[in-house]
C-alpha cells in the first residue's frame, strides 16, 4: 500500500516538522523524526516567499510549479504557475507530479485534495521565515540542511544589524498601508498592517513603530477618519510595481493638514515587490525605510 504523509510545523514551537497524517501505514523515520525516503526532486511552492527561500538554499532547480506572483529571482519566470494563494489550480498541481508541495498556513486546507507529501510553513512573520529554513532543510538531507543553517544565520545577522543601528532613536509613529483603492483622489478601501504582519517587525528594526500594532490591532481596514485620529508621523504606502508615485501621494492629500505625515510630506511609496514578501530580501526593505527615516528633518 502506498503511504502518503504530510509534514507540518508544530505551531507551539515553530521549529521542527512533525509527521501528522498517515494513510494505511507509517513511514520509517530516523532519530530526527524525518522519514527515511529519498529527498524530494519535484517541488511545488505556493508563495513567492517560499520560492525565494528555496532558491536561497540551493533548491531552485527542483521547483516545478509556483505562484504567478513570483517575480524573483528572474529564473522563476520559467517555472510553471499553479495559481495564487486561494485559487490554486489543483489539476495543474497534479499534472506536474510533485513529490513535495510546500504550503503556507493560510492555504493549509489545500492539502486535503493532494496525494503528494505536503510541508506546511508559516511566513506571516520573520521568525516564521527563519524557522522555515530549518524545517525545509531537514527534509532534504544534511548537505541542504547545512546550507539552510548558514543562510538562515546570514539573514539573522543582517536583521540584527539594523536593530542595533536603530538603538537610541525615538520610534517614529508609522502607518503602513498594504492595500487600498488607487488613483481615486481619496483614501478608500484601505487595509493597514497590524500585529499579524511581518511589516511590524520591519518597521521596529528600522527605528519606527507600527501604530496599529502598538494598539494591539491585527491587519484591518481603516477609514480616512481613522487615519486622522491616529495622526501618523510617517505613512508607508505599499503599491504595485509600475504605478505612478505622484498619483499615490496625491490620494493622501485628501486627508488635509490634520495628519502630520500629510502636512509634512512624509509619505513613502514603495513599489518594489520585496516590500510585501518576507524572506531573504527583507533587509533591502529595512534599509530602504532606514534611509528614509534618516532623511527626515524634524
Amino acid at each position: 500500500m502506498d503511504c502518503h504523509y504530510c509534514y507540518a510545523i508544530d505551531m507551539n514551537r515553530l521549529l521542527f516538522p512533525i509527521i501528522i497524517t498517515f494513510l494505511g501505514c507509517t513511514p520509517s523515520v530516523n532519530p530526527l523524526g524525518v522519514p527515511e525516503t529519498p529527498p524530494p526532486q519535484r517541488i511545488i511552492s505556493t508563495l513567492p516567499s517560499i520560492t525565494e527561500v528555496l532558491f536561497d538554499i540551493g533548491l531552485g532547480n527542483r521547483i516545478v510549479g509556483d505562484s504567478p506572483f513570483t517575480k524573483y529571482p528572474p529564473e522563476a519566470a520559467n517555472i510553471d504557475k499553479i495559481g495564487g494563494l486561494y485559487d490554486s489550480n489543483h489539476e495543474k498541481i497534479i499534472s506536474l507530479k510533485p513529490d513535495l508541495v510546500i504550503l503556507s498556513v493560510e492555504n493549509v486546507s489545500l492539502r486535503q485534495s493532494l496525494s503528494a507529501p505536503v510541508l506546511v510553513v508559516d511566513h506571516r512573520s520573520l521568525s516564521g521565515v527563519l524557522d522555515s529554513y530549518l524545517v525545509i532543510g531537514k527534509v532534504f538531507g544534511d548537505d541542504i540542511l547545512t546550507v539552510a543553517q548558514s543562510k538562515r544565520q546570514e539573514l539573522i545577522d543582517q536583521l540584527n544589524s539594523f536593530e542595533s543601528s536603530a538603538k537610541g532613536k525615538g520610534p517614529i509613529r508609522t502607518l503602513i498601508s498594504v492595500d487600498r483603492s488607487y488613483g481615486t483622489g481619496r483614501i478608500q478601501g484601505m487595509y493597514v498592517a497590524g500585529t499579524d504582519s511581518f511589516l511590524t517587525e520591519v518597521i521596529e528594526r528600522a527605528g519606527g513603530e507600527n501604530i496599529a500594532a502598538t494598539m494591539g490591532l491585527p491587519t484591518r481596514q481603516l477609514s480616512e477618519e481613522g487615519v486622522r485620529e491616529w495622526a501618523p508621523e510617517v505613512i508607508i504606502d505599499i503599491q504595485f510595481e509600475g504605478r505612478d508615485l505622484t498619483q499615490s501621494v496625491s490620494d493622501w492629500q485628501s486627508l488635509g493638514n490634520g495628519v502630520p505625515a500629510v502636512q509634512n510630506h512624509r509619505i513613502l511609496v514603495l513599489t518594489d515587490d520585496f516590500s510585501s514578501i518576507p524572506g531573504p530580501r527583507t533587509p533591502l526593505l529595512i534599509e530602504t525605510i532606514v534611509r528614509y527615516f534618516e532623511s527626515i528633518e524634524w
